[in-house]
C-alpha cells in the first residue's frame, strides 16, 4: 500500500474555496427560494405534494387578439420568452402589477410576427379538483389577471 502524502497547501486552499462556493450558491438559492441558480435552488415544483382530495393548480397563459376568441399560448423561450415555473415563482409580483406581462406579449409578437400584434395576454390557471388522487370533474379556468395593450 503506498504511503499516504499530504496536500500543498495551494491544492487544499482551492479545495475549501470551491465546497465553499457551493455551500453559498446552496445557502443563497434556499433562503431566496429562487430556481436562478439551478441545480442550487430549491426547485419549487418538486418540493410538496398535493393531498389526494386536493387541488391541481396549473398556471396557464392565453392570448386575446381583437375580435378573436382567446387561444392558449404555451410558456418557452420560443413562445413567450420564460418558462412557467419563472412566472409561477413571480406571480405576486405580476397580480400586483400586470403589466409585467408587456414583454412576454412582446416576444410572443416578434415570435409570431406574421400574426396580428396580441391586444391582451391572460394570466390564467387551471384548477382540478382531486377525489381519491384522480381528476373529479372538467377543470376550472380562473383568470388571475390581464394585461391590455395600451
Amino acid at each position: 500500500m503506498p504511503a499516504a502524502t499530504s496536500l500543498r497547501p495551494a491544492s487544499a486552499a482551492w479545495r475549501v474555496l470551491a465546497v465553499l462556493a457551493c455551500l453559498g450558491l446552496l445557502l443563497t438559492g434556499g433562503l431566496t427560494r429562487s430556481n436562478d441558480l439551478f441545480p442550487f435552488g430549491v426547485l419549487d415544483q418538486f418540493s410538496y405534494g398535493t393531498p389526494p382530495d386536493g387541488e391541481v393548480v396549473s398556471t396557464c397563459l392565453r392570448g386575446v387578439r381583437d375580435g378573436e376568441e382567446p387561444f392558449e399560448i404555451r410558456f418557452g423561450q420560443r413562445t413567450v420568452g420564460i418558462e412557467r415555473s419563472d412566472v409561477e415563482n413571480s406571480l405576486p409580483a405580476i397580480e400586483a402589477d400586470p403589466t409585467l406581462l408587456a414583454p412576454l406579449a412582446a416576444h410572443y409578437d416578434r415570435r409570431h410576427a406574421e400574426e396580428p400584434p396580441l391586444d391582451a395576454l391572460i394570466l390564467c390557471q387551471e384548477v382540478t379538483s382531486l377525489h381519491d388522487g384522480a381528476a373529479d370533474g372538467e377543470p376550472e379556468l380562473v383568470e388571475v389577471t390581464r394585461w391590455e395593450r395600451p
